[in-house]
C-alpha cells in the first residue's frame, strides 16, 4: 500500500510527537518543517525515519507541499492561516489542532471543495467532542450536556495540584476568557472560574468549574439539540481558589506577563500526567429522567516518552483520522464531521488504545 506523503509544520511538542507516532507506524512519509534549528535538532536526536526541513523566511509554503499529500499545522493559532493558504494552493488534504478563524475557515471552505478538512484534532476541540456526541446518541430528549476535561499530575505534589504540562498561555487564555455554552437552546458566553463542583473518579476528589476554549463549535451537537451546554476544566481540591488569589486578589488578571512569568519559573514540568475525559448527558426516557456518564482516562504510553498524556493522546486522534483517510474510511473530500465517527472505533484503534488506563467508577 502507498504510503501518505505528511508535511507537518512545527517542531513543537505536538509535531515531535505525531511525527513519531505516524513514523514508527510504517504507513506514512513524514516530513517535518520548522524555522527552529534546535526544534529540528529535538527531532533530530529522536532517531525516527523522518525528513527534516528548516524553513527560512523567503521559502515558498506552497513549495514544500509539492508530491506531498496532507499538510499539518501543528503550530500556534495565528499561525495556521498561513499553513492553510499554503495547503489550498498544493490542493492537498488538511489537518490542524485548532478551531478555525473566519479568515482560516475562508480559505478551507475552498480547499474542501477539492480535498479533506480536518479542523480542531486534537483533545479540545477534538476527541472530547467524539465522545460527547457519542453519548448523546444514547440519550433522547437531552435537557443538560456537561463536558469536562482535566490534564493534571497523576501525583500532585504542590498547593496548586498542578504542573507545566501545556502551553502557559493557552492555560491562562483558559481562566481569563468567557466560556462557549448554550443556555436554554439557545448561544451564550460564561464567565471563566464558575461553576465550581466536585467530582468523584475511582475514589480521588476533584473539582470542575467552568473555563474556555474546550468546544467552541458548539454545532457539532445540533443532532441532539441540548438545552444545556457546559464545558468545565477539572483540577486537585483547593486548585480553584488559588488561581482566584492570583487573578483577582493579586490582580494578576491584568498583568499577563507577570502571570506568564510566574507560571514558567515557578511550576514544574509535569511528564507523568493523567488526561480526564468526563461526559455527562442528562434527558429522558418517555417521562423517565434519565442521567449517563461517559469516563475516559489517558497516561503516558512507554513507547511515546518523554511526551506526556495530553499530547500523546492529541496527536493519537489526529494519527486515527490520517489513518482512515489512508485507508479510504473517510471522504478524500469536503470537511471530516470527526466528532460522530464511532467513539470505540477511535478508541481501539493502535494510537489510542495503549495510553487508556482502566476506570472502576465516576
Amino acid at each position: 500500500m502507498t504510503r501518505l506523503k505528511v508535511s507537518i509544520f512545527g517542531a513543537g511538542e505536538m509535531g515531535r510527537a505525531l511525527a513519531e507516532v505516524l513514523s514508527k507506524s510504517g504507513k506514512f512519509s513524514v516530513h517535518v518543517i520548522d524555522r527552529s534549528e534546535d526544534a529540528l535538532d529535538r527531532l533530530r536526536s529522536m532517531d525516527l525515519d523522518v525528513t527534516l526541513k528548516s524553513l527560512g523566511h523567503s521559502d515558498d509554503l506552497r513549495g514544500l507541499l509539492l508530491n506531498q499529500d496532507v499538510a499539518v499545522a501543528a503550530v500556534p493559532e495565528t499561525a495556521t492561516s498561513d499553513i492553510a493558504h499554503a495547503a489550498a494552493n498544493a490542493k492537498v488534504h488538511y489537518l490542524d489542532f485548532n478551531c478555525p478563524n473566519p479568515k482560516t475557515r475562508a480559505i478551507l471552505d475552498d480547499l474542501s471543495k477539492h480535498r479533506a478538512v480536518f479542523s480542531g484534532c486534537g483533545v479540545s476541540p477534538g476527541l472530547i467532542g467524539n465522545i460527547a456526541c457519542g453519548l448523546l446518541d444514547d440519550v433522547s430528549n437531552v435537557s443538560d450536556l456537561t463536558i469536562r476535561v482535566g490534564a493534571i499530575p497523576r501525583y500532585p505534589t504542590n498547593r496548586l495540584g498542578y504542573g507545566q504540562i501545556w502551553n502557559i498561555d493557552g492555560l491562562i487564555d483558559e481562566y481569563t476568557r468567557p466560556s462557549a455554552a448554550i443556555r436554554d437552546g439557545e448561544p451564550v458566553l460564561l464567565s471563566p472560574l464558575e461553576g465550581c463542583e466536585r467530582l468523584s473518579i475511582d475514589g480521588v476528589g476533584y473539582e470542575e468549574f467552568v473555563t474556555s476554549g474546550g468546544v467552541e463549535d458548539l454545532s457539532i451537537f445540533s443532532h441532539a439539540a441540548p438545552k444545556n451546554v457546559t464545558f468545565k476544566t477539572i483540577r486537585y481540591p483547593g486548585h480553584l481558589d488559588y488561581i482566584r488569589f492570583l487573578l483577582d486578589d493579586l490582580n494578576l488578571r491584568h498583568r499577563r506577563d507577570m502571570l506568564r512569568s510566574l507560571f514558567y519559573n515557578g511550576l514544574p514540568v509535569v511528564e507523568e500526567d493523567q488526561l480526564l475525559l468526563v461526559v455527562t448527558a442528562r434527558g429522558y426516557r418517555g417521562r423517565q429522567p434519565t442521567e449517563r456518564t461517559c469516563c475516559h482516562r489517558f497516561v503516558p504510553s512507554s513507547q511515546l516518552r518523554p511526551f506526556n498524556a495530553l499530547i500523546s493522546t492529541a496527536t493519537g486522534y489526529a494519527a486515527t483520522l490520517l489513518s482512515m483517510l489512508s485507508q479510504g474510511t473517510i471522504a478524500p473530500k469536503g470537511y471530516v464531521a470527526h466528532h460522530r465517527i464511532d467513539t470505540n472505533t477511535l478508541m481501539s484503534g493502535p494510537f489510542l488504545r495503549p495510553l487508556l488506563a482502566s476506570l472502576a467508577s465516576v
